[in-house]
């Protein structure tokens, strides 16, 4: 079963690239397909999505977009689950207590807070930049080193595509993405550590630094950094009494006295630290991993429309594929004297080179002998338009032709091929629409072939002539637009 395309991800923006690589269409097949979904022709996105629905069959497989972000999945999961883990480990080992020495929370703050805002800092810079800061982090993405592994294996020209296809701005977003949902695993896994170890254990937590800090200084840091949540759990905060009896000394015998006095105490600072790794490590990260997320659609929209052949495809969606051109003012060709045709208006185009036929609407247009597809080119070539297309003669029965000429009605447009004379299974039905009441106009059009741009030649002209003088009718005109 075909896969369908409802919106741009990497898998159909993998198989579109491949598509455009090996096949785009002609002008005419482009233009049809264009014309059967008008609807579509001012979003440019859905419109190449459903060029590529229609064509996935021809996409000749080199890399299997779904086989390949599989395996890119399975690697991501593998990679996410390693960052968790290690998160959790990291937090085990920053909170290992033995009973003797109280954990310095200095520690564990710079990898629950310091560390994951530095990086994030550090991926705002690097998403700012054009690829100086960006340079450097390329080397750390699991990307990166795939591409030079994969030089080593004998199916390395299947990853071609990728190198071409894939620009430096799509592959930067792609590895800060990566790079923010790791990070926000690792810190997950390190604040499930600290709830664990505080749950099983009884843990003594201080504070010591070499700088000359004192414990009012501090704790107006702890205040500010706890600025975020500070009025819905202010509880969390450690008090600054707090934080002058859990500063720790490793000279003196301030631990002996006043610490071990007040151990229980101590791990109160655990509902702090769980706050800042919250919020700093999970909730920041997790919403600058949103914001990345939807960058890296945002480019891949913005490449999937800059891919090779994607502008040439845009542009013959838009432009038809025949216009009809003349020097000088076209005039319609009368069936009897005594009737006057009506001379259809001429407009000038933008450049007051060329002019093109503008046709009235009818309520019916009818193409003999013609397809679906060629009566789209031709109206849109000559700018006509009708209530209702049918196509009658060829393939179809005298009883299908019979339904179409009664089911009409007023002005009718009927399309004929300039080459072919007209045959008895012709008349037969133009008879039928003249019999008809409900009709009013028939206008015979004369069609030449699309390469020569449905010009006809003065004695085609003059053998239809002819045929229709024959049939003495009021109702039938010629319409001579060479």
């Amino acid at each position: 079963m075909q896969k369908k395309y409802h919106k741009i991800t990497f898998q159909s923006y993998f198989d579109f690239l491949q598509l455009l690589q090996n096949y785009i269409g002609t002008h005419e097949e482009n233009r049809i397909f264009a014309l059967r979904q008008k609807h579509l022709l001012n979003k440019p996105q859905k419109m190449l999505l459903a060029w590529l629905n229609r064509h996935a069959f021809r996409v000749p497989k080199v890399i299997d977009s779904e086989k390949f972000l599989s395996h890119v999945g399975v690697a991501t999961n593998f990679l996410g689950l390693f960052a968790l883990i290690i998160g959790f480990i990291t937090g085990m080992g920053l909170l290992s207590y033995n009973g003797q020495e109280p954990i310095n929370i200095i520690y564990y703050l710079f990898f629950a807070m310091i560390l994951p805002v530095s990086s994030m800092i550090l991926s705002l810079l690097s998403a700012l930049s054009k690829g100086r800061v960006f340079g450097f982090l390329t080397l750390l993405s699991p990307l990166y080193w795939i591409e030079k592994m994969v030089g080593f294996f004998s199916f390395k020209h299947q990853f071609d595509v990728l190198k071409e296809g894939i620009s430096a701005n799509l592959q930067k977003w792609i590895f800060l993405k990566r790079l923010q949902l790791l990070s926000l695993l690792f810190s997950i896994g390190l604040f499930i550590a600290l709830i664990f170890m505080v749950v099983s254990q009884d843990i003594a937590f201080s504070w010591s630094t070499t700088l000359e800090i004192s414990a009012k200084n501090f704790h107006d840091f702890l205040v500010m950094v706890a600025l975020p949540w500070r009025d819905i759990f202010p509880s969390t905060i450690p008090s600054l009494d707090l934080v002058e009896m859990s500063q720790h000394y490793r000279l003196g015998a301030k631990l002996d006295g006043e610490m071990v006095s007040h151990a229980d105490k101590l791990g109160a600072w655990w509902q702090y630290l769980a706050m800042a790794t919250f919020f700093y490590a999970i909730i920041l990260r997790s919403l600058f991993y949103l914001f990345t997320v939807n960058r890296l659609q945002h480019i891949l929209e913005q490449e999937f429309l800059n891919l090779h052949g994607v502008k040439r495809l845009l542009r013959e969606f838009r432009t038809p594929f025949v216009s009809t051109k003349a020097p000088e003012e076209e005039k319609h060709l009368e069936i009897k004297e005594e009737t006057k045709l009506h001379i259809k208006a001429l407009s000038e185009s933008q450049d007051d080179t060329t002019q093109t036929v503008i046709i009235d609407d009818y309520h019916n247009i009818v193409g003999w002998n013609l397809s679906e597809d060629e009566i789209l080119l031709v109206n849109d070539s000559k700018n006509i338009r009708a209530n209702f297309v049918d196509v009658v003669g060829g393939s179809y029965t005298f009883e299908e032709d019979e339904r179409v000429a009664k089911e009409a009605k007023g002005r009718v447009l009927l399309y004929v091929k300039s080459w072919e004379p007209p045959t008895m299974d012709f008349v037969d039905f133009l008879e039928e629409l003249i019999h008809n009441r409900a009709v009013d106009e028939i206008e015979v059009f004369l069609l030449g072939t699309s390469e020569d741009g449905y010009r006809y030649s003065a004695k085609e002209l003059a053998i239809w002539n002819r045929k229709i003088e024959g049939l003495g009718s009021k109702k039938v005109w010629i319409i001579d637009a060479k």
